[in-house]
């Protein structure tokens, strides 16, 4: 009898799973990707789609999934744990031995006169309003993270426009603070105004309120309530919280990678919602499962950080180096040769999911940090692969 394997999102750590299994080639092993999207979105380049400097932002499913993945064009709107079954938008019902849950990050609200670019739907969105401006025409980027940071640069830097950057804080606060002033100085030579320390009024239509013809909103994340709705363990933002082996607490059966869960420890705060963390997640699932089908324990996740790249325009960036719990260190890049690193990591994360289709395990990553691993249980891997 056959093993079905079910991944819930096609987005970084989904795909990653379902290549990771599909490409073990275990005898009788089903692998079915459910996602509503009909391409694959590179979101790590949503920021240039949006602004127009690239073409389109998303490639064919088939050119990064292990062709032995079955993908099924749907929504899932409930898990029944229970009956080991997933509702799709549809009406059409998934079974499942395994399931992973990687349906990924969701734009919270924005206010009126206001679009969010984090989705394809929104950026597609804005990408019309930025082409439709006249020359001289004023954009406001609400936001004070790196997304926020690199839609201001990359329409500053494309678009005849006049663009004004609002955060509520500082500037890509995460940053070591030289890295950060070097990154706003780079904004400013953008032509990008900096307004910090004031939040922005969401009542009324935020165009009046700044003054602007576009608003382009990149402030917060939110996350699918597939989790909630469906009675599973989940924290306070409805991220699914999962053991360090990445399964829920008392669903042997139902895993978490991605943006939409959360590894419900102390140690692990410092993974924070990217694709850095998401793809070795995604790996560490479908490793899991495998090791799950041949009676072994699972392992812990152990996955780090080694930089931050942040596109500031085609010939301009920044690299923040970091230390494996994502604190920045001393070491920093600026100019052209950041810009260049940031395009290298931005390709390699579609040859790395293509890698993986091609063998599985193939794809490494960082380890994480090593201080209190002791007060953790369960086996420690010194490598992950």
């Amino acid at each position: 009898m056959g093993t079905t394997a079910v991944i819930l999102g096609g987005g970084y750590a989904g795909v990653m799973a379902a290549n990771r299994l599909a490409a073990s080639g275990r005898p009788g092993l089903d692998v079915v990707l459910a996602t509503p999207e009909e391409r694959f979105v590179e979101r790590i380049r949503l920021h240039e789609y949006t602004a127009g400097t690239r073409a389109d932002a998303t490639v064919d499913f088939t050119s990064i999934l292990h062709p032995a993945v079955r993908r099924i064009a749907g929504r899932a709107v409930r898990i029944l744990p229970g009956e080991r079954t997933v509702q799709l938008a549809g009406g059409e019902t998934l079974t499942y031995d395994y399931l992973v849950y990687a349906v990924g990050s969701a734009a919270a609200a924005a206010p009126d006169g206001a679009v969010r670019i984090e989705q394809l739907e929104g950026a597609t969105a804005a990408r019309g309003r930025l082409a439709a401006l006249p020359a001289g025409a004023r954009v406001a980027v609400v936001g004070g993270g790196l997304t926020a940071v690199e839609m201001a640069a990359e329409t500053a830097r494309s678009c005849d426009v006049r663009v004004s950057l609002h955060s509520a804080g500082p500037v890509a606060p995460r940053l070591r603070a030289q890295t950060r002033l070097s990154v706003e100085k780079s904004l400013r030579r953008a032509g990008v105004e900096l307004h910090s320390g004031t939040p922005v009024p969401a009542d009324g239509d935020v165009r009046t309120v700044l003054g602007a013809d576009v608003v382009l909103w990149c402030a917060g994340f939110g996350v699918p309530g597939l989790a909630r709705v469906s009675g599973l363990p989940v924290n306070d933002d409805g991220r699914l919280r999962v053991d360090p082996t990445l399964r829920v607490r008392g669903q042997d059966r139902v895993y978490g990678a991605g943006d939409a869960a959360v590894i419900d420890e102390p140690f692990y705060d410092y993974l924070r919602m990217c694709c850095a963390a998401a793809l070795p997640m995604g790996a560490d699932a479908a490793g899991n499962i495998l090791r799950a089908l041949d009676g072994e324990t699972g392992v812990r996740h152990d996955s780090g950080f080694r930089g931050l790249c942040i596109s500031l325009g085609r010939s301009d960036g920044a690299v923040q180096f970091l230390s494996a719990d994502d604190s920045p260190t001393r070491f920093h890049l600026h100019g052209r040769t950041a810009a260049v690193q940031k395009e290298i990591i931005c390709r390699m994360t579609l040859r790395w999911i293509r890698g993986e289709a091609k063998r599985s395990g193939a794809y490494t990553w960082p380890t994480g940090p090593q201080v209190g691993r002791a007060t953790t249980a369960g086996p420690v891997p010194m490598t992950r692969s």
